[in-house]
């Protein structure tokens, strides 16, 4: 079950970014046993989801983290303001949150999506007219296990 969760992991991760260009350095992931070419593509208009990482499934449910780079040129009081009502509107409570400067935001929230309890942590970067937004999620029940690495990577994040 394990080794089939992770080659679906991979192939998803894989077909999200298949009709990029390849143009980076190697992701190299020792505890799996293997390295892959990272790629790298010029955002467009659209919001692009440009890394997704995954920790082995528990309960039915992956933990991960996932990139997005959204067309954004308001500032990130406005940004936060209105994902703060996207959150409202699917009833999602958030737990804190922060502004870290006048171009980073973060906030923790949690919520509802199907018939999973999710706990979230996202840090959302401003910058050259997007968003660079970094989102952790578990399902509730994970959080207290995975939440530790899950944020520590989050942290890493930053944006060039």
């Amino acid at each position: 079950m394990k080794n089939t969760v992770k080659v679906i992991s991979a192939v998803a991760f894989l077909s999200c970014v298949a009709s990029l260009q390849v143009r980076a350095t190697t992701i190299e992931l020792p505890l799996y046993g293997f390295q892959i070419d990272a790629l790298d593509a010029k955002p467009d208009a659209a919001t692009t989801t440009a890394l997704e990482l995954c920790l082995p499934a528990t309960e039915g449910f992956a933990p991960n983290i996932n990139v997005q780079v959204q067309p954004y040129t308001g500032v990130i009081k406005d940004y936060a303001a209105l994902s703060k009502q996207q959150f409202e509107g699917m009833k999602w409570k958030v737990v804190s949150e922060k502004q870290i400067s006048d171009n980073e935001w973060s906030v923790e929230y949690t919520g509802a999506l199907g018939n999973n309890d999710l706990h979230f942590y996202a840090r959302a970067i401003s910058k050259n007219g997007k968003v660079y937004l970094a989102t952790a999620v578990a399902k509730e029940t994970q959080w207290a296990t995975v939440s530790d690495t899950l944020l520590q990577h989050i942290q890493s994040f930053k944006v060039k």
